[in-house]
């Protein structure tokens, strides 16, 4: 009979044990929750628009002050002028070069038996057939003299349509100028080399010109 009240205790306080520890985890979630929404109230004073921050509100901005801020930040729409764009592009004048320019312009007749390979300072520029063909050589010409080399080959007849007419002639003409034109003064040729339908054969022939 003894032992009953003994085992009644400490049941009891084994209870209150458990209950108390019960009430220890309860304030624990209830402190962990409790910073938890404090930490996403702050995140959202900070990350909501100033006009929404409620009067009151510490460092918050005046109505006046808050419809003002977007002016003030704001930056000025930048206005672009298209530049005008000529009416006949073909008709331009081409724009002028502080630098002298040497080009290589064929003229005459076609197919009388040629291809004109011509050579600036012993570099190959191109090959000439027939005439209406202009190549800028500026790049090949240096300071002093220079050296221009015609090499005419002659292609046969089936690419001769003036067999035997020595007054169908191809002629290749170095030519000094501002820019590459199709129209030049005659002082402004430095070279003029001729080949003609009546001639078959080939010819490698040299010229030298001055550049400053």
């Amino acid at each position: 009979m003894s032992q009953q009240p003994a085992m009644q205790a400490a049941k009891k306080k084994g209870q209150e044990l458990v209950k108390a520890m019960l009430d220890l985890v309860i304030l624990t979630l209830l402190l962990a929750g409790a910073g938890f929404g404090g930490y996403f109230w702050g995140l959202h004073e900070r990350l909501a628009p100033i006009q929404e921050v409620p009067p009151g509100t510490a460092n918050a901005l005046s109505p006046a002050a808050v419809s003002a801020a977007p002016a003030a930040v704001t930056p000025a729409p930048v206005k672009t002028t298209a530049e005008p764009k000529s009416a006949d592009p073909v008709a331009a004048a081409p724009a002028k070069s502080g630098k002298t320019k040497y080009w290589i312009t064929s003229s005459g007749e076609e197919y009388i038996g040629y291809s004109i390979t011509a050579k600036v300072n012993g570099n190959a520029v191109d090959s000439f057939f027939g005439p209406g063909k202009n190549v800028d050589v500026t790049r090949y010409v240096k300071n002093g003299d220079n050296a221009i080399t015609f090499e005419a080959k002659a292609l046969g007849e089936q690419y001769n349509k003036h067999d035997g007419d020595a007054t169908s002639i191809l002629t290749l003409q170095l030519v000094k100028g501002p820019h590459v034109q199709d129209e030049f003064k005659s002082s402004d040729v430095l070279v003029t080399y001729k080949r003609n339908a009546n001639e078959s054969q080939d010819f490698n022939d040299t010229e030298h010109f001055s550049a400053k």
